[in-house]
Order: structure tokens, then C-alpha cells, then sequence
């Protein structure tokens, strides 16, 4: 069974309950969310909630590999377009080629990738709606030059303790952006292609 919920104390007492939020809390901060349940206990979600329209997805490890993914993909998007967002968006580990394959194949594009630190890279993804989703999209792809990155690097430096409001961020050590790796390590992403 697949609902759609606004998360409340409730919700979050649910996916703590079944351990999704363990794997992934940024979940606990989404504005609403697809849960996928067998038997009243929640086997997958995916929130969507921040400033950006940041999406979250978590599948409990034994549940893996059935499809389930693509399913709350699926309800997320299409939730999204009812709610009237313009734009969704993630940040993905390129090293994880699992979720970059089921985003990459409901459309979402690469819009830049940082090197937090040596041990966190991220890629952020963007699916867009309408116009405004890409006027958002073209904005965020200032970020895709080594000096936007570098301001890009300083901003997440000096407003770190806001990650949580800003990208939906929750999870129990908030990373510490190192300007000098972030700034090294740049790598431009061509054609915005999820690979």
C-alpha cells in the first residue's frame, strides 16, 4: 500500500518505528512524503521538504531490488506536480550508481557536483516542472564554474548550521564543507547528464 502524508509527530514516530529513519533522518525534516507499507509498517519513503524542494528516498535494505524505487519515485514526481512545485531536486553520491540509474531514468540532470571533503561528494540533480523550474535550474548551474564553486564553497561554510532549513538536511553530523578541497577537486559537469 502506497500513501501520501504531510509528516508530523505522528509520521515521524512511524518511520522510527520501522527504522527508515535511521538509514536516512533528513526524511523526519520533509514537508510530506510517500511511504510505501506492508501491513501498516513502512518499508520505503520519500520525502520531499527545504528550501529547494530537496527529495529524500529510503528503501529498508531487506526490501531492496523489487522496484520499489521506481514506485515512490513515480508518486513523488506526480505529488509534486499536484502541489505546483516548478522544480525538485537531490544530491546524489555519484558512487552510488543504483540511485543515480533510477533518477537518471524519471529524468533528473546533473547540475553540478561538489567535493565537500575528501570522504563526501555530492552530485545535485534537478527535475524540473515548468518554466520557473528552469529559470531555478539555470541559476544553480552558476554553480557548475570553478569560481561559483568557490563562492558556492564559502556559502556553505559560513551558513552551515542552516544546512537543515536550507537543503532539508537532518542527519546526525552535519558535514564540514572544506573550501580548499571543495575548490581543489571542482570538476565540471558537461550537458548536465546524469552518469
Amino acid at each position: 500500500q502506497v500513501r501520501i502524508v504531510n509528516v508530523d509527530s505522528e509520521i515521524i514516530k512511524e518511520l522510527r518505528r520501522s527504522g527508515i529513519s535511521k538509514e536516512m533522518r533528513s526524511l523526519e525534516s520533509s514537508d510530506w512524503m510517500v511511504l510505501a507499507e506492508i501491513d501498516k509498517k513502512i518499508i520505503g519513503a520519500s520525502g520531499v521538504g527545504g528550501l529547494f524542494n530537496l527529495t529524500s528516498i529510503q528503501i529498508l535494505k531487506e526490501i531492496e531490488g523489487i522496484g520499489l524505487g521506481g514506485l515512490l519515485q513515480r508518486e513523488m514526481i506526480n505529488e509534486s506536480k499536484k502541489r505546483g512545485y516548478s522544480f525538485i531536486t537531490g544530491m546524489i553520491d555519484p558512487a552510488n550508481k543504483q540511485s543515480m540509474s533510477l533518477h537518471d531514468g524519471f529524468g533528473f540532470k546533473t547540475i553540478f557536483r561538489i567535493h565537500y571533503s575528501p570522504e563526501i561528494i555530492q552530485d545535485v540533480i534537478i527535475f524540473t516542472f515548468n518554466r520557473r523550474g528552469k529559470i531555478v535550474k539555470s541559476f544553480l548551474g552558476i554553480f557548475n564554474n570553478i569560481l561559483g564553486m568557490s563562492i558556492l564553497a564559502c556559502l556553505l561554510k559560513i551558513f552551515k548550521t542552516m544546512f537543515p532549513k536550507i537543503i532539508n538536511y537532518n542527519e546526525k553530523k552535519i558535514p564540514n564543507p572544506d573550501v580548499k578541497h571543495i575548490i581543489k577537486n571542482f570538476e565540471k559537469i558537461q550537458n548536465h547528464p546524469i552518469t
